[in-house]
């Protein structure tokens, strides 16, 4: 099974998604399971993951309805307050949904240096891992020390890194701080890379797939192939073009230099970390 590992979909508002600027129009409108699902299939992929894009318990609810309605959605990356004292009794309306695969918080529109490392959510996280939840680690690049800070009371918990933690790769800013905390990240054995996200953090209008080798080297050589999924951060991704040509950059990295863990890469890694059977 070939999986892109990481999609949204969203019913368009300013409200709910005021993070989408009015110079970003091609993301200014509804995206459903039935439009990515022939994309999907034009790139000879199979399935996907979707994550939450808004903060709200309605958003894990409807991604599991969706889920429900339509069998290429493999699992779902769902919105909990993880900090809740509650979070024991919260997590229980989800019991025995198998398509609920994990959690996500969007660290990176956290302004508060340290939230990750507040005790009630770190707590929170270990909850999750004892419940067997995996959790999408979403952060940018100057957050990683936190993270690795993080990391070290986690040790239980399944953690994926999205989009490689977001660095700046339109200027190459900060590279060699980026690499250093890459490398200590991948020491950690329960942590994965989705390859996602990229094109975003680029020149949108000017990329050249080249642009992405540096950063796919590091991450390659240190995750090494049997941790690291590919995901197309649809529809984010049309920002910098079309789905195809987003997942080109990827397919021809691996092609060229790990072809033999193709199938890992384009699918078993996220069937594995996501327990998909």
């Amino acid at each position: 099974m070939k999986i892109d590992s990481h999609q949204h979909f969203w019913q368009f508002t300013e409200e709910d998604y005021g993070w989408i600027g009015e110079d970003q129009s091609v993301l200014r409108r509804d995206f459903f399971p039935q439009d990515l699902k022939p994309v999907l299939a034009q790139n000879n992929l199979d399935a996907c993951i979707a994550v939450q894009a808004r903060q709200s318990d309605i958003e894990t609810q409807w991604l599991l309805e969706l889920a429900q309605q339509n069998t290429f959605i493999k699992g779902v990356v769902g919105w909990i307050d993880i900090a809740a004292d509650n979070l024991p009794e919260q997590l229980k309306q989800y019991q025995g949904n198998k398509l609920l695969k994990g959690f996500r918080h969007v660290l990176q529109d956290e302004p508060e240096a340290g939230f990750m490392l507040r005790e009630k959510f770190v707590l929170g996280l270990k909850i999750l891992a004892e419940q067997g939840y995996r959790y999408d680690l979403l952060i940018f690049a100057n957050q990683l020390p936190e993270a690795l800070q993080l990391l070290k009371q986690l040790p239980d918990l399944s953690i994926v890194l999205d989009h490689i933690a977001k660095p700046d790769i339109k200027t190459g800013h900060n590279f060699a701080d980026w690499k250093t905390n890459i490398e200590k990240l991948s020491q950690y054995a329960n942590v994965m890379c989705k390859v996602s996200g990229m094109v975003t953090e680029a020149d949108c209008q000017n990329w050249q797939a080249e642009d992405f080798y540096p950063y796919l080297d590091v991450i390659f050589s240190n995750f090494g192939a049997d941790r690291v999924m590919y995901g197309s951060d649809w529809p984010v991704c049309l920002l910098g073009g079309d789905y195809s040509q987003i997942k080109s950059i990827v397919q021809a990295y691996v092609n060229a230099n790990y072809k033999a863990d193709f199938d890992k890469i384009f699918g078993l890694n996220a069937a594995k970390f996501y327990q998909i059977d």
